[in-house]
């Protein structure tokens, strides 16, 4: 991480900015040089004009989301009493009984999420900012531990591999040759061992789990062989790095689902059919979602004591929020940054969720601070290695997610090392503000101009209108049709901003403080077709007013200079009293910090000087 004595920063309320001693994730662009812009793949301009999943010709199946787990969870009752001690010794204990809740599945809302991914930087990207799920998120809600060996690592010794030996003899044993199936199918091999009495029954039991729920790799159900030396290291207690490679498998998936949606707009004249088939813990997208999103969030169940975080999921009845694509336009003021630092009944923090922030020493080789090391993984540029596919993680685009602040993410982070040995790790305090760089304000200004350019072949040049003429409605409608990088896509942003400024995520400035982790190689998932058809059918709220100039006047010199443009534009606007209400409501439910409510109250404030001056 780097560590800046007195940066510039700006607050996500759009206060008047200032300088502290501020924390960044690695890498970071130099002072010295910017990133060039970068076009969009076409995968970002052809997605369906109208965002309808039930009837575009697509036909999804979600292999590694299983809705019925009746057997597993008599299998894993038969078994607990015995091996618990040994899955919480591995590191598999909650991941093993997460697998037995039923998320519901909402289609839409998967289809929704996955035309904002971006398959370069493996991150969501929306109008008003950037997010990703993160290893964080796979460990705290999928159970999966982050530390441990490889699921590459071979087996040493010489009795290990005789159960290998044994476990393929017995998957063999199951093929089905009258039809000519050289595969051994989940169900009949738990038919064989499950309350056996076998010596395997251990192992067998976790070859299941892994083949059915965690590393889903044929259409068929079919007991993966890839998973016997994982299931026999398991099953003595050896822990094992699941969560690198699961969240691997949900970035392929993510990528995968966008290529379909793209590659299915325009079949349905020709009446053609596009199937896509996720085999990866899928559900992990859908209760990320929830966790994070307040307009998507149904009503949670109250876990018991010691019951794992995904508990609060289980059967929940989806909520139907209408066009997915637009309430994700829209839903900048609704995204909660780090919501396993907020209070929940029987629910315990990690070590990692400190009260104040502190500097601590991590390493393999300090022996007990297992949530230290864990939270320094989640923190590092990696590549994510599973079955068949690696993927680049790269947290310091959302370091925000992770309680530090943003600069620009560069990149390029070739040659940063993925492992380390002893390190000292600064840990933010779970009540913390995250602020954005002022160089970031100035970036994205500058990415502006470039949009401005970039938009301006119109066969005439447009005359300056009026805000709210069809003149300017059409104005506004050729600059967002530009396709190029999200960091000259201010324009796209506003749209936006027109809306919802209030949060913490969108600032009064005109600056979104999640796009200041957009870089140069960054694609913008936003077509024109959606972005024009949402301003054209969107309602504005009566409540929204735009600031006056004056609000600036606070602003230093150098800043008014940099600023000024964008409010007068419009893009410093209050937020919309409803929204604000909702999500401290929200907040209030959940047992939201006394920092972040005190965000959104001195929003709220705001607003109301704000009507006041307009009279």
């Amino acid at each position: 991480m780097n560590e800046e004595k007195e940066m510039a920063m700006v607050s996500p309320t759009g206060e008047d900015p200032f300088r502290k001693e501020a924390y960044f994730l690695k890498p970071i662009i130099p002072n010295s040089s910017i990133d060039e812009p970068f076009k969009l793949p076409q995968g970002f301009t052809s997605l369906p004009p109208r965002f309808d999943p039930k009837n575009w010709p697509l036909k999804l199946r979600f292999r590694g989301w299983r809705l019925d787990h009746q057997d597993l969870q008599t299998w894993v009752a038969h078994l607990a009493p015995i091996h618990q001690s040994t899955w919480k010794k591995a590191g598999i204990f909650e991941a093993i009984f997460n697998s037995t809740y039923q998320i519901k599945r909402k289609k839409d809302l998967l289809c929704g999420f996955a035309e904002k991914w971006c398959c370069e930087t493996n991150t969501f990207i929306f109008p008003w900012g950037e997010a990703t799920i993160t290893l964080e998120d796979v460990m705290v809600l999928g159970g999966f531990s982050v530390l441990g060996d490889s699921i590459f690592s071979p087996l040493e010794s010489r009795e290990l591999r005789e159960i290998e030996e044994k476990l393929e003899k017995e998957r063999k044993g199951l093929y089905d040759y009258f039809v000519g199936c050289r595969n051994a199918c989940t169900t009949l091999w738990m038919q064989k061992f499950m309350k056996s009495g076998s010596e395997l029954e251990h192992e067998a039991f976790l070859v299941f789990w892994l083949s059915r729920y965690v590393f889903h790799n044929t259409p068929n159900s079919s007991v993966n062989k890839a998973v016997f030396s994982i299931a026999i290291r398991l099953a003595r207690g050896i822990p094992i790095a699941l969560a690198p490679a699961v969240l691997a498998h949900i970035y392929r998936d993510l990528s995968m689902l966008k290529m379909t949606i793209v590659a299915s707009n325009g079949l349905n004249a020709r009446n053609e059919i596009v199937d896509a088939t996720i085999m990866s813990p899928f559900h992990l997208v859908q209760v990320w979602a929830w966790e994070r999103f307040v307009e998507l969030r149904p009503i949670p169940n109250v876990i018991s004591c010691a019951e794992p975080r995904l508990a609060r999921w289980d059967k929940v009845d989806c909520l139907n929020v209408g066009n997915m694509r637009s309430v994700l336009d829209k839903a900048g003021e609704g995204f909660i940054r780090r919501p396993y630092t907020m209070a929940i009944k029987n629910c315990v923090f990690p070590a990692y969720y400190v009260e104040m922030e502190k500097w601590v020493l991590v390493g393999p080789n300090l022996g007990d601070e297992h949530d230290l090391m864990s939270f320094a993984m989640f923190l590092r540029v990696a590549e994510l290695v599973g079955f068949g596919t690696r993927q680049k993680y790269l947290p310091h685009r959302v370091a925000r997610q992770f309680g530090f602040n943003q600069d620009i993410p560069c990149s390029s982070v070739a040659g940063h090392s993925h492992s380390f040995e002893n390190a000292k790790l600064y840990v933010p305090s779970k009540l913390s503000e995250t602020d954005t760089s002022m160089r970031c304000l100035s970036w994205w200004q500058e990415s502006e101009s470039r949009l401005e350019q970039k938009s301006i072949p119109l066969k005439k040049k447009p005359k300056k209108a009026v805000e709210g003429s069809k003149e300017a409605n059409k104005i506004f409608k050729a600059t967002i049709a530009c396709d190029y990088s999200p960091k000259n896509s201010e324009k796209v942003v506003q749209v936006s901003t027109r809306r919802n400024d209030d949060s913490d995520n969108l600032v009064a400035l005109g600056f979104p403080p999640t796009c200041n982790e957009m870089n140069a190689a960054d694609p913008m998932d936003e077509d024109a077709l959606s972005i024009s058809e949402v301003l054209k059918h969107s309602k504005i709220d009566e409540t929204v007013e735009t600031k006056e100039s004056g609000d600036c006047e606070k602003l230093s010199d150098q800043v008014q200079d940099l600023v000024y443009s964008s409010v007068e534009k419009g893009t410093g606007n209050t937020v919309r009293s409803e929204g604000t209400k909702k999500v401290l409501k929200t907040e209030a439910l959940t047992g939201a910090s006394k920092a972040k409510c005190n965000l959104l109250k001195s929003s709220g404030q705001q607003h109301k000087r704000c009507k006041k001056s307009h009279g």
